[in-house]
């Protein structure tokens, strides 16, 4: 088998039927003398869903051969791909998200180029390419300082190293494609939500001994139109913790010491999110009081929050970051959450 397409599923019904069908109907011209249960497989690892996520996995499951479901609890994102990896029989990995579409001529155009690669002695273990907004279907999401279709190895690797580094272009699992050998990372049971991209994302450059860019888009990214501030979860913080404690091991493996200050600078940032989260949530104002409070004393918030944010940085993080440095920070912020909070409901009222 060429290709495993693994899909962590959490609460996903909405999308569920549209991402699986995109996986399930791609352009098989690529694959002579080959049905689909023999040239690529789809796993769904159901994650803990409270809605009707499971029954439509086993559907898909039912209908075609080539399609499994691996029913766990919540056991978080990094958990869920690493238990599809492990079951894994394709030569290549990919990853989707449950809101997505794949490209209906990505898994042609990845097997077209591994043979290129394949034929000229130089196969990569790490693919990346591109992925563009459902509403902006020609626009690549990030620019990327890779030449496309060169295979980097040895040091020339450090250039996507820096890129992990210096900003989240590369982070996504969804733009790889990843040699089954280097793929599976073990550690099943560590819960990790939030920064499990860039965790993995390490590891598989740490592991990788060449890596190639290829120029084109085949994944279709969902752009919520609602904020990530609108939920907050209090293992934000502490799975980044763990997200970039993996980084800083790199770093310092990799001595690209050059790159720390960027680096503290996205700790700043993950700070500024979390207490973003927190304060636009739909929390009662007792709670975000009582979490801003525990928040501002967490050690890793205390370390790096008032480290500059990168020029990056979107700009509700930007708006958020001029109460978070300003010189009564909590009064501000609770101030910030009020008023959102008296907006929320006049509209509300208004509806």
């Amino acid at each position: 088998m060429i290709f495993s397409i693994v899909i962590p599923i959490c609460n996903g019904e909405q999308f569920l039927n549209e991402c699986i069908d995109s996986a399930m109907s791609q352009d098989l011209s690529f694959a002579e003398n080959m049905g689909k249960e023999d040239a690529y497989e789809v796993i769904l690892v159901e994650n803990g869903s409270k809605d009707g996520s499971p029954s439509i996995c086993d559907e898909y499951a039912e209908k075609y051969e080539n399609v499994s479901v691996i029913h766990k609890g919540k056991i978080g994102l990094y958990s869920a791909r690493q238990v599809g990896i492990k079951a894994a029989k394709g030569d290549w990995i990919l990853a989707m998200d449950a809101d997505d579409r794949l490209h209906p001529e990505a898994l042609k155009r990845l097997f077209c180029s591994i043979k290129n690669f394949e034929e000229t002695g130089d196969l990569p273990e790490f693919i990346l390419f591109d992925a563009a907004g459902m509403g902006h279907p020609s626009k690549p999401l990030s620019k990327r300082a890779f030449e496309a279709g060169k295979v980097y190895r040895g040091s020339d690797i450090n250039i996507f190293k820096e890129s992990l580094c210096r900003d989240d272009s590369i982070n996504a699992m969804w733009t790889k494609c990843i040699k089954r050998d280097i793929a599976y990372l073990g550690n099943t049971d560590m819960y990790l939500n939030y920064g499990e991209d860039l965790y993995q994302t390490a590891e598989y450059l740490d592991r990788t001994n060449a890596a190639v860019y290829i120029g084109e888009i085949l994944y279709y990214y969902r752009e919520d139109a609602s904020s990530l501030s609108s939920t907050y979860s209090e293992v934000y913080v502490d799975n980044q913790k763990i997200t970039w404690g993996k980084v800083d091991e790199m770093v310092e493996k990799w001595h690209l010491t050059e790159q720390v200050d960027q680096i503290n600078r996205r700790k700043a940032l993950t700070c500024t999110i979390a207490v973003t989260k927190l304060i636009y949530s739909g929390m009662s104002f007792s709670e975000k009081k009582y979490k801003l409070g525990k928040l501002m004393e967490d050690e890793f918030y205390k370390k790096y929050y008032s480290y500059e944010l990168p020029d990056w940085a979107p700009e509700e993080s930007l708006y958020v970051r001029k109460f978070e440095i300003s010189p009564n920070p909590t009064r501000a912020l609770l101030g910030e959450a009020v008023k959102t909070g008296i907006k929320n409901w006049i509209k509300g009222r208004v509806r």
